[in-house]
């Protein structure tokens, strides 16, 4: 899919620093930054579903809301269908890129009916003439799989599944060509996640749209999305193909998240959480005598340590450098942050 990217981020960082009280100023004490996302590389195809998962408090959301403009940057680079997306974006910028949120309840104004929400967006972007506006809305409606009669109502009278709906609607009223969806389903019942999903699948297709899909859910990621990146303390460890990622992962984390993963046993076995771990490659790292090596080292030669050292069963001297994401030989669609990935070799059959 090579030139054939929509949207481009290259070594976004999003750090926030707390505020430091009188006492602290007095005794010189420095506040400690909370480095969000830290250093993140992401592609997003033009038509593709891109997954984005990983642990909660990995910086996934800050990394969504960074991407659609909610945050600013502290470094770092966004790119738009080839253009650099500067601080004050443009306005086709800010219409082409929209966001559900993971709540539609708290992002929804509870005093305003639909209709009002979704007719104030249209008339104040001025994307339909005045009088197409109630059309519009009713469209709207139709395309997220709600009756016109919503349009009257307000947040508090949906269930979630159909607040979710209306959230989609928001973003979809816009015309965007990316969306980003921020754990869209995490807050609804089992069998509701279910369509939400169908309906986001569904709109990917008919509008042709180019999806971030966040989530903590590694089953709902795999059933929808055409390719993974994991994301860990602020920075993307690994990315490829989806179906390639979860069959044969290459980065100890997304091992540990494979492997995390409820499944089903045969009728009459029974499978230990140990016995799972082992099947995938993943054993608790315990003590480590090399990672004190590593710590020292790093200090001495003032880097960085790969910041998953300290849970990695497989850590070795080289572990002192942060990688950055290398591309695997074995596959050149899939690159992870770790130092063995180079030692992958041969062609996988």
């Amino acid at each position: 899919m090579a030139g054939n990217e929509i949207l481009t981020v290259e070594g976004l960082a999003r750090h926030f620093t707390p505020p430091v009280s009188v006492t602290d100023r007095l005794f010189g004490k420095k506040p400690v930054v909370n480095r969000a996302v830290d250093g993140v590389d992401l592609v997003l195809h033009k038509g593709e579903t891109l997954g984005l998962v990983g642990e909660s408090g990995c910086g996934k959301s800050t990394l969504a809301r960074s991407i659609v403009g909610l945050y600013g940057l502290t470094a770092g680079a966004i790119r738009y269908d080839g253009e650099l997306v500067q601080a004050k974006r443009t306005r086709a910028q800010r219409l082409a890129i929209q966001m559900v949120f993971q709540d539609p309840f708290s992002s929804l104004n509870p005093r305003m009916t639909v209709e009002q929400t979704l007719s104030e967006l249209l008339r104040f972007h001025k994307l339909v003439p005045r009088n197409k506006v109630g059309e519009r809305n009713r469209e709207l409606m139709d395309l997220v799989g709600l009756p016109e009669r919503a349009l009257k109502q307000r947040p508090r009278q949906f269930s979630g599944g159909q607040r979710q709906r209306v959230g989609i609607a928001r973003a979809l009223a816009l015309e965007p060509t990316v969306l980003i969806a921020d754990e869209p389903v995490s807050a609804l019942d089992v069998s509701v996640q279910a369509n939400i999903i169908n309906l986001l699948t569904d709109l990917q297709e008919r509008l042709h749209l180019s999806v971030i899909f966040v989530s903590h859910n590694m089953a709902v990621v795999r059933q929808i999305s055409d390719r993974t990146a994991v994301m860990y303390r602020g920075r993307i460890v690994e990315t490829g193909e989806t179906e390639t990622l979860f069959d044969d992962p290459v980065h100890p984390y997304t091992k540990l998240l494979i492997s995390s993963v409820p499944r089903l046993a045969e009728a009459g076995d029974v499978v230990e959480p140990d016995a799972v771990a082992a099947e995938s490659g993943v054993e608790a790292a315990g003590e480590n005598p090399m990672l004190a090596e590593i710590i020292g080292s790093a200090a001495r030669g003032g880097t960085s340590p790969c910041r998953y050292a300290d849970r990695c069963p497989a850590v070795v001297a080289a572990c002192a450098v942060e990688p950055s994401l290398i591309v695997d030989p074995r596959d050149s669609g899939r690159s992870a942050a770790c130092v063995h990935v180079a030692e992958r070799k041969g062609v996988v059959a």
